[in-house]
């Protein structure tokens, strides 16, 4: 083989190895990041690891990084206990239900067998039921499923959708539904396709995995702060947390050896993750300054904006916010949430918030009474609007908010 066509095929793969490793080093947290660091430390010779502090070279996640968590990804727990809050119901019932939901999986389904979990916490069979007939009925619809089958059919009856054939489609024909095989459901009921194509449109207007948007087990939410924001004189001044990461120091008698190399590649990745984060979070933070420093309403700004600023592929800042955390004062702050595509429908959204929450419990507004207030206010917005904004911020409609 021609020696240049040799080394340049060696010199490709080598680019494409050290490419992919910086890619998968960026899109890691810094939990992630410390125990590949660690893990090949372990397996490398020529990698040496050095703590800035040596409280974090523990083998323990003693720092308690949850306390002041702030992110758009609310704990499904908690918003289901501040629901459980407002039923009228015994205190064993309610016990019951917090049970429950403290069973539920990444979905929003019950973890494992019913009867083995009423069993298990010796809840008697009648309370057990009612609980159980409750948290079914709490939002997001379909939590408390025991399986796709029931999430789907507990929206349906929820939503007191009327459709003849739409139970046994789910409970029998789910795999023809997504191979998208309408002519075997069409015969099988003897409806027409247009039946058919109208009640499988809604069975896929349905949620499969009620919780999603929230996160369902604190310590699946275990984060650390990539940066530690502090606001001196209403200037924002940023630094890496470098307490946290292990620092990489290369064993010189392995020189030239792969592990050696290896090592090289690893340290690259990681300062130019360092770097590439610190540049992104400089960006934010500058962008959003009014809102971090002043508290005022943060603006505009989408993944294609920051990578055209700083010569960046989207998806290299895409994968870079990915789980990345910063500190500002006390609090651990997700920076997706700088993240707004439409400063206009945060605002709204969030006047929709304060609407709510001073109206009168025993007769809350409607839709249309809040776009009434809006337009008091300036702002013009439909009916149908305000129910979309209501529901993606999780606010029951004013008949279910009446109810409780």
């Amino acid at each position: 083989m021609d020696f240049r066509l040799d080394l340049s095929q060696n010199l490709k793969l080598a680019m494409t190895t050290e490419m992919k490793l910086s890619i998968k080093i960026l899109k890691m947290s810094s939990i992630e990041l410390k125990e590949f660091v660690e893990k090949e430390a372990i397996k490398n010779p020529a990698i040496e690891i050095v703590y800035s502090n040596k409280n974090y070279s523990k083998n323990k996640e003693s720092e308690n990084f949850l306390e002041n968590i702030t992110s758009e990804e609310e704990s499904l727990i908690d918003y289901l206990e501040e629901q459980i809050g407002y039923l009228k119901i015994e205190k064993d019932i309610r016990e019951a239900m917090v049970y429950l939901i403290n069973n539920l999986d990444e979905r929003g389904y019950i973890l494992g067998d019913l009867n083995s979990l009423r069993k298990s916490s010796k809840i008697k069979v009648d309370v057990f039921n009612i609980a159980f007939k409750n948290l079914r009925k709490l939002d997001p619809l379909g939590v408390g499923a025991v399986d796709l089958k029931d999430c789907l059919k507990i929206q349906i009856l929820e939503k007191k959708i009327e459709k003849s054939n739409i139970f046994s489609i789910i409970d029998e024909d789910l795999e023809d539904v997504a191979s998208g095989n309408l002519n075997k459901i069409s015969l099988k009921y003897s409806i027409s396709l247009e039946d058919v194509k109208k009640e499988i449109s809604i069975i896929r207007g349905l949620n499969p995995k009620p919780a999603r948007g929230y996160y369902v087990n604190d310590n699946t939410k275990y984060v650390v702060p990539d940066f530690l924001v502090e606001i001196i004189e209403k200037n924002i001044v940023i630094k890496p947390n470098e307490d946290y990461l292990p620092k990489i120091k290369l064993n010189e008698k392995f020189k030239g050896t792969p592990n050696f190399s290896f090592a090289i590649a690893i340290e690259k990745s990681v300062v130019k993750r360092q770097q590439t984060l610190l540049n992104i979070v400089s960006y934010i933070m500058e962008y959003q300054k009014e809102s971090v420093v002043e508290n005022k309403e943060l603006k505009t700004l989408k993944i294609k904006d920051i990578a055209f600023e700083l010569n960046l592929h989207e998806s290299t800042v895409s994968r870079a916010i990915k789980d990345k955390y910063i500190k500002i004062d006390t609090k651990i702050i997700s920076l997706k949430k700088y993240i707004i595509l439409n400063s206009g429908t945060e605002i709204i959204k969030k006047k929709i918030i304060e609407i709510v929450e001073k109206e009168n419990i025993k007769s809350p507004f409607s839709d249309e009474k809040i776009a009434k207030i809006l337009e008091g206010e300036n702002f013009y917005i439909q009916r149908r609007t305000i129910a979309k904004y209501r529901e993606e911020l999780g606010i029951l409609s004013s008949r279910k908010r009446k109810s409780r």
